[in-house]
């Protein structure tokens, strides 16, 4: 759960403004409170960095889209490269259908929609190939092609893993984030909680480092925003 109510690319360039105030300001800060020295910044350089580069969650999900839309590319692929091998099948084996039903005549197109069963289907299929290889290549079935069936199979288990390796790691991915992003706004607001009496007798520096949307000292009870 995140500690703060805007969004990680906010949070993010806050915590890069109050990283640039304090190259001047540290001094002040320093002074009144050991603890908001150098270490402190440190940390905060840090995690601005990597929230900069890392993004918020909408990056995560984005990732995980190029991996479905990965799956789906090569899910087409697969598919076009079936209806090429098609011809050749048939023309080698006219009068076998037992060996046409190995190869997905006539329960190919149950298959075309459905992410797991295509992923089986192209094991099988590269197996059937190896198995058959001499008899398609005696009527001339292009050799690219025949080698294309394992090398689809591959991309399709692959693009399959990458995509729900992903998903698993998402939950993951988004709690460490989220911890690493509040432990970003924690130092932020220790420095904001400073400034209300760093800067006690000058307003404008003090709003330098108030959170975005907040504008008014809260009350004591409240808590500093």
């Amino acid at each position: 759960m995140r500690d703060y109510n805007y969004s990680d690319d906010v949070l993010a360039q806050y915590g890069s403004n109050v990283l640039s105030y304090l190259e001047e300001d540290l001094p002040d800060f320093t002074t009144f409170d050991a603890d908001l020295g150098e270490t402190k910044k440190d940390q905060l350089s840090e995690l601005v960095t990597w929230a900069l580069t890392e993004g918020g969650d909408d990056l995560n999900v984005a990732k995980l889209g190029d991996l479905t839309e990965k799956l789906l590319q090569e899910m087409d692929n697969a598919r076009k490269l079936y209806k090429q091998l098609r011809y050749w099948v048939i023309k080698s084996f006219p009068e076998r259908k037992a060996v046409q039903r190995q190869f997905g005549i006539g329960r190919f197109k149950k298959m075309v929609d459905s992410q797991e069963a295509m992923i089986s289907f192209f094991a099988s299929l590269k197996e059937s190939v190896a198995d058959y290889r001499a008899e398609l290549e005696a009527v001339n079935t292009p050799t690219d092609l025949l080698d294309s069936i394992g090398t689809q199979a591959e991309a399709l288990a692959k693009a399959q893993q990458d995509q729900e390796k992903k998903k698993g790691n998402r939950t993951v991915d988004t709690e460490s984030r989220v911890n690493k992003l509040n432990e970003l706004y924690g130092i932020t607001r220790d420095y904001n909680a400073a400034a209300e009496f760093v800067y006690f007798d000058s307003p404008a520096m003090r709003d330098r480092y108030r959170p975005p949307g907040t504008s008014e000292p809260a009350d004591a009870d409240e808590g500093i925003e």
